[in-house]
């Protein structure tokens, strides 16, 4: 029993490392060419509101873009339309409109 008291802070100190959903979104959005600021700021509020499967469904907005390429918030839109969920399409519209605004 000891030695497993003694585990609890490695494995404390491990979940502390671990990405959040948040993150990963942040780091997607950058990735498609939403500059950094209006990335944060949509990643909080969708990772807030969307489940992990619609979060998983948006790492395509990554995909196909060029190295350096940013993105409107008209273009984010557009391609989450494509995704076909209109939760995603609603929560990532208000972040992307909300955010670009907020600047």
């Amino acid at each position: 029993m000891k030695h497993a008291l003694l585990l609890l802070p490695a494995f404390a100190l491990l979940a502390s490392c671990a990405i959040t959903p948040e993150q990963r979104v942040n780091a997607a959005l950058r990735d498609a060419g939403v500059p950094p600021r209006v990335a944060s700021c949509m990643a909080e509020r969708m990772a807030a509101k969307l489940s992990i499967e619609q979060l998983k469904e948006l790492k395509s907005l990554a995909k196909a873009q060029e190295p350096g390429e940013k993105m409107s918030a008209k273009h984010i839109l557009k391609r989450v339309a494509a995704i076909g969920d209109p939760e995603v399409v609603e929560v990532t519209s208000r972040a992307a409109i909300g955010c670009y605004i907020a600047g």
